[in-house]
């Protein structure tokens, strides 16, 4: 369940909950099923939830009093969106925010369109208080969500912590009013069912990672982008027999020196069938800057603390998360 702490060091830890939990809150189990072949945090604590290792969600309030919806964390985005009561399309299931109905909404009715790769939505944007993390942040409320992706059971809305900084995100929303300490933010992702996921923002969590934090320069105004040696390309577009997935290779990541190993049990999805696939990805844009550009997404989190230093343009991965 979400937990909301306040206190004065400046840092503000969203904690991740199962998705289990939020099925059985909104009586939605037998969805869980239908659902569950799909492949595709002052301290602040909220619970982020796994959603069979393909996301992670987090409850946040919106408006005054708030209204609450389970979001999304994505940092391959940059928009804070929900559903609303404007949406005409299927998503109109899920809970709704009312801007009528909270006293610290404003909106200059700016519509926008976000295309994602797994499907678009068209919104207007408003601005209002996020609790319990930021008094004044663009939002978008949902218009039009074509598709059947959004309308899933946990897809109450995203948040958008890409290095984006034109885009207003909640990251630079929190760095300028002053909310948070440091202008970072971290990830720890749980594997299957544990429990304990979370992101903090404005520092790190200790308790989740030993040793030195081994920072990577992080190119602006990109989906958080670095640059890594090794493996080749053609080691990640694969569907592999489940049962030889521990024969398959360690894979190698070289960042700013460090030396990163993520083990097939880690990068290949695990499947109820006969056949697995791997977790890392080519991007639709295949050559970015003359190189390869592959998405590394969960799989990667989850074997390695991150940490995304907004203010210095970097990134760090720990290779002793625990």
């Amino acid at each position: 369940h979400t937990r909301f702490l306040i206190l004065k060091c400046l840092v503000s830890r969203v904690p991740l909950v199962k998705w289990e939990e939020i099925m059985k809150e909104r009586g939605l189990m037998k969805e869980l099923l239908k659902y569950s072949q799909y492949s595709s945090n002052q301290l602040n604590t909220e619970d982020l939830i796994n959603q069979k290792n393909l996301a992670y969600f987090g409850k946040i309030g919106v408006g005054t009093p708030p209204q609450y919806f389970y979001v999304h964390f994505d940092t391959g985005s940059s928009t804070l969106w929900v559903n609303s009561v404007y949406c005409k399309s299927s998503a109109s299931q899920h809970p709704l925010f009312n801007p009528h109905k909270s006293h610290t909404y404003h909106t200059h009715n700016k519509p926008f369109s976000v295309h994602y790769g797994t499907g678009s939505v068209t919104r207007v944007y408003g601005y209002d208080t996020i609790t319990v993390i930021v008094k004044h942040q663009k939002i978008g409320l949902s218009k039009n969500e074509p598709g059947s992706h959004f309308a899933k059971p946990l897809h109450d809305g995203l948040m958008g912590l890409a290095f984006m900084p034109d885009d207003d995100t909640i990251v630079d929303t929190m760095i300028k009013e002053g909310l948070i300490e440091e202008s970072v933010f971290a990830f720890y992702l749980s594997r299957d069912d544990q429990k304990g996921s979370e992101v903090v923002f404005g520092g790190t969590n200790p308790s989740h990672y030993q040793g030195q934090i081994n920072w990577v320069p992080a190119q602006r105004n990109s989906h958080w982008q670095v640059t890594f040696e090794g493996p080749l390309a053609h080691s990640f577009n694969y569907v592999f027999e489940c049962s030889k997935v521990n024969s398959l290779p360690t894979l190698t990541f070289i960042m700013n020196g460090a030396h990163l190993h993520l083990p097939p049990s880690a990068y290949v999805l695990q499947s109820h069938g006969s056949h697995c696939k791997s977790g890392i990805k080519q991007s639709h844009e295949k050559y970015r800057d003359g190189h390869p550009y592959w998405i590394l997404g969960d799989v990667f989190l989850r074997q390695f603390y991150s940490v995304f230093d907004q203010g210095r343009a970097r990134k760090s991965v720990n290779k002793n998360a625990t």
